[in-house]
């Protein structure tokens, strides 16, 4: 039986930090809010980017670990 290959979670963690910054950017700007910035920074920016970090060292791969969690950190703190 062949083992299932895992798919490559640094999209996930890449596509957060992208939209999370551009929003961020758009609201400094003035172009919108600070609601969906503190959303995305907490859901998308931050969770999602936590667990692709966490999936990342199921991989192997520990830059991505270190960058994608540290990010996600980052996120939440800065929307809480």
């Amino acid at each position: 039986m062949a083992e299932q290959k895992q798919g490559n979670p640094a999209v996930v963690g890449l596509a957060g930090f992208g939209l999370t910054t551009l929003v961020l950017q758009f609201h400094n700007v003035g172009w919108m809010g600070i609601g969906l910035v503190v959303w995305l920074g907490l859901i998308f920016g931050g969770l999602a980017q936590m667990v692709a970090g966490l999936q990342e060292k199921s991989t192997g791969n520990n830059f991505g670990y270190c960058a994608f969690t540290s990010y996600g950190c980052f996120w939440i703190a800065l929307a809480l």
